[in-house]
């Protein structure tokens, strides 16, 4: 019963990370020129760090992540890119111990250009209509960019063509 009981705290938000006095007044202050501006207001963050996340072109707003990772996938094997699928989470064992698996933050794809010295690039997908982007997920799209890969959010298919049009 107590690991019941952590996974629902979990999953509350119970031992999230607090926004800093600095989040807290740069949120307000965003919020007071939306008002002023006569704009609906809307948060610049969440509590945990996230951001939101908008397709760039247009895309299909019905479409669910699992979709969207599964046509990004072909769309790469047809252009005869490496490519593989990456999960990151944790699991209970039959004992009741938990334990985690993948790199935190990383890309659901993961592949690497071979017609630019094997460059290496991460795709994480969200649904069609936005996405919250966690910290983990701001930290790793950071480290992958310092050097010198690529890391792109997509929320469809013509998103990631738009992105990868230029490298294949």
């Amino acid at each position: 019963m107590p690991v019941r009981w952590a996974y629902i705290a979990g999953k509350m938000g119970v031992g999230m990370k607090r926004q800093t006095k600095a989040d807290k007044f740069r949120d307000l202050a965003n919020a007071v020129n939306q008002i002023n501006n006569g704009e609906k207001v809307r948060r610049i963050g969440a509590k945990d760090g996230s951001i939101a996340t908008h397709s760039v072109v247009a895309v299909d707003p019905t479409k669910p992540e699992k979709a969207v990772l599964a046509e990004c996938l072909s769309w790469l094997q047809r252009q005869h890119m490496m490519r593989n699928r990456h999960d990151a989470g944790t699991f209970q064992n039959n004992r009741g111990q938990w334990a985690a698996y993948g790199i935190r933050g990383s890309g659901d794809i993961h592949g690497m250009l071979r017609h630019h010295g094997g460059k290496h690039f991460e795709i994480e997908c969200k649904r069609g209509k936005g996405g919250q982007l966690s910290k983990d997920q701001q930290i790793r799209k950071r480290d992958v960019e310092y050097n010198d890969g690529l890391y792109f959010v997509v929320h469809g298919i013509n998103e990631l063509i738009f992105y990868m049009g230029v490298w294949i």
